[in-house]
């Protein structure tokens, strides 16, 4: 299997096209079932994050006011991610947030996507899809609180190797190993790092 992004952001509600915005992204570069990457930045929404957002993810004015905004974060992500296929849970909503603000910086870029809420509903037995019922259901592991983009990812990463069959007795505890290694070695301003011995 190449290499696949894993990716949730947070945002300051539903619809990019109706101006809500992304306020947090999370990614975690994956190959086979080892941590290749990750991509952790909150990000200046350039506009109010209404209470119930907040409520949601935390995530306030305060915590974003000096955090880069989307036009200097998007082309890292694309060299984050370079052409590898993207695993959201929900990629209407994921997706649609990354095609506009792509769009709306002029910024040339597609991606095939893998939707884990979609497969989760043809293979699972579950009362609902929501990413934390499914945590809940299947035993799978957050790295920091839910809601937030790296957790969320984090539970998506582990839920698509389920899904792909891939989820092997260790691999929960390496890939945590993994993620405490890449953020520890990340520099203060980072907003992402690559394992140099993914190949």
């Amino acid at each position: 299997m190449s290499n696949v992004t894993v990716v949730d952001f947070e945002t300051t509600g539903l619809f990019a096209d109706r101006g809500d915005r992304i306020t947090e992204i999370g990614a975690i570069k994956l190959k086979e079932n080892k941590v290749c990457g990750i991509f952790q930045t909150l990000v200046n929404p350039e506009r109010k994050i209404p209470p119930s957002a907040s409520e949601l993810t935390g995530i306030t004015d305060d915590m974003v006011l000096n955090s880069p905004k989307i036009s200097e974060v998007l082309p890292l992500f694309v060299e984050f991610v370079k052409d590898d296929m993207l695993v959201m849970h929900n990629t209407d909503f994921d997706g649609g947030f990354l095609r506009y603000e792509l769009k709306h910086l002029r910024i040339r870029k597609e991606y095939n996507y893998y939707c884990t809420l979609k497969m989760a509903r043809k293979v699972v037995k579950s009362s609902n899809f929501k990413l934390s019922t499914l945590k809940n259901l299947l035993n799978l592991h957050t790295y920091g609180a839910m809601h937030r983009a790296l957790s969320d990812t984090f539970v998506t990463a582990q839920l698509f190797l389920v899904l792909e069959k891939k989820f092997g007795i260790d691999t929960l505890s390496n890939m945590e190993k993994d993620i405490d290694f890449l953020l520890k070695s990340m520099e203060k301003d980072d907003v992402f790092v690559i394992n140099p011995h993914c190949s």
